[in-house]
């Protein structure tokens, strides 16, 4: 309550004007208006009256400074009178109203989820309901179960997990720590208006994916064309997706009944069927468990497939020296693991030591490599030899001869000789590329200057080459001469086949050879004699 008192300058009492700032009882703005007025006839009449009705004028005490005074004050009384009434209106007239929608959120079973409401001018609006009023509140509600959880800042519901903050402004926060699959669902942000203002989000449990191990199939075997079925579930939620792979990255093979054959590199579906199974398919099978939920898992199962034992041998025949090494190889598949040894012909088992060496390299699960290394051959060390593979389903073997071959003799008695001749040949084979020049026959020839002779000893090879050439000439000639010596005058001729079927008639005829044809056989001989002579020149001139 507020009072206006008004007194003259000579401290007379004219009027009292009264004001009231409480919310609910101020009047309207126009009421207001109205009654200043009325108190402001009544203040001017009061102050007419006082000076005997003689008015309002120069000589009474209240003149128009006065009245300016006063309207002044009147107006000054009416202005804060509607500053109030509209504070006081204005926190009606705006509502409650969402800054934000409530956003969904998707959860990892076990880890905490959060819903944040924000909401403006909730703070001064008043709700009324059965003749009394209160204050706008947030409640938070899960919806599909039609549950109050919590109103402003308490927890209703009997859940240790959940808890709620406000910020002392605007933000509402929904907490729920380890969250369960059964937390899922509607969630509701509600304001008590008239009529109600709610906003709901959904809260979405997910779970990662799980192995199921007691329906999931383990380690199997099975023999050489066979079938298999693998299976693997999983359980998660969303539900996993469940995929086959091979662990060493080679594709998986599936048949048909009309004989088709597809190969992929992964398959999909918590069963795999494999038919008519082949060693080849053996190996480790990978089953992965995936829904988008971190982390993916998987399970590892091993598809063992029995067979006969079965012995490749590269070399079956190997031959080497006496007193050299040598290695005999035989590769080996069985499935299961088979015991593997050596053996002579005579059913002698070799046993590892200082001559023999026993090694074995697995290849993959079902094939070996077997190597037998013999040191320093003997001559007791030729003969057959057996590479035998055993297993619980059968035994096999495969044989290799070793023979002796013969040392291979060497050209040269060391190598420096070897080295000293070939350095020879190079230097010559070099001079004669750069200063000989080729004839017909693809020898090279060096050359010389004209002013060198092969007596003067510029050159001693080709002098030396040149006295031989001149003594298997001179050879020849003295042969030659020999034979004409022995032979006396005759006179010698070419005989044709003609001629000597024509003597040989005669000779028949006459049952004695003719004196012309003893000289035709000395001719024959000069002949020889003298090709003879004529084969030893040409053998000189080309070792030369």
């Amino acid at each position: 309550m507020m009072n206006l008192l008004l007194v003259k300058e000579t401290g007379e009492r004219i009027a009292d004007i009264n004001y009231s700032q409480e919310r609910n009882t101020t009047p309207h703005p126009s009421l207001t208006q109205r009654a200043n007025h009325r108190k402001l006839a009544e203040l001017e009449f009061a102050s007419g009256s006082g000076h005997g009705g003689s008015g309002i004028g120069a000589g009474g005490g209240c003149g128009p400074a006065f009245r300016w005074q006063l309207l002044l004050l009147l107006l000054l009384c009416n202005c804060i009178d509607l500053t109030v009434s509209n504070k006081i209106s204005s926190v009606g007239a705006f509502e409650p109203d969402f800054v934000i929608p409530l956003e969904n959120v998707t959860i990892a079973q076990g880890r905490d989820a959060t819903f944040t409401c924000v909401v403006n001018n909730l703070g001064g609006h008043r709700v009324s309901g059965d003749g009394s009023s209160a204050l706008a509140k947030v409640a938070w509600i899960k919806a599909d179960a039609k549950a109050i959880l919590a109103i402003h800042e308490h927890v209703i519901t009997n859940n240790d997990r959940l808890s709620v903050q406000h910020n002392d402004y605007n933000t509402w926060t929904l907490n729920i720590r380890s969250v369960k699959m059964e937390d899922a669902g509607k969630y509701m942000c509600q304001v008590n208006t008239d009529p109600m203002k709610m906003q709901t989000a959904t809260l979405e449990v997910v779970i990662p994916p799980d192995i199921i191990n007691e329906e999931t199939s383990g380690d199997m075997m099975v023999p050489e064309g066979g079938s298999a079925k693998l299976v693997c579930r999983a359980r998660g939620h969303p539900k996993p997706k469940i995929t086959w792979r091979r662990e060493d990255g080679r594709e998986i093979i599936a048949r048909s009944g009309s004989h088709q054959k597809t190969k992929a590199q992964s398959v999909e579906g918590e069963m795999l069927t494999l038919s008519k199974i082949t060693r080849s398919e053996m190996g480790a099978y990978m089953c992965i468990a995936s829904n988008g939920v971190p982390p993916t898992v998987s399970k590892r199962m091993k598809l063992q497939v029995h067979f006969h034992p079965l012995v490749q041998v590269p070399n079956q025949l190997v031959g080497a020296p006496v007193l050299t090494d040598v290695t005999l190889i035989c590769n080996v598949e069985a499935s299961p693991k088979a015991i593997n040894y050596w053996q002579r012909e005579n059913g002698e088992m070799i046993i590892a030591g200082d001559r023999y060496a026993l090694t074995e390299k697995e290849n993959n699960m079902y094939a070996i490599e077997m190597v037998l290394h013999i040191k320093r051959l003997q001559t007791s060390d030729f003969g057959g030899y057996k590479c035998i593979s055993k297993n619980s389903i059968g035994d096999t073997e495969g044989t290799i001869r070793l023979y002796e071959m013969e040392r291979p003799e060497r050209k040269f008695r060391n190598d420096d000789d070897l080295n000293e001749v070939s350095k020879n040949e190079v230097v010559q084979k070099d001079t004669r590329s750069e200063d000989g020049s080729r004839n017909l026959n693809g020898r090279l020839y060096k050359d010389r200057a004209p002013d060198q002779h092969p007596a003067s000893g510029s050159d001693p090879v080709l002098g030396r080459g040149t006295m031989r050439l001149i003594g298997t000439f001179l050879l020849a000639l003295l042969v030659l001469l020999t034979a004409l010596a022995e032979a006396g005058p005759a006179t010698l001729s070419c005989h044709t086949k003609g001629g000597r079927q024509k003597k040989a008639k005669e000779t028949s005829l006459n049952g004695q050879p003719d004196k012309d044809e003893a000289k035709d056989g000395q001719a024959e001989k000069w002949s020889q004699s003298w090709e003879r002579s004529a084969r030893s020149w040409r053998r000189a001139v080309t070792a030369e």
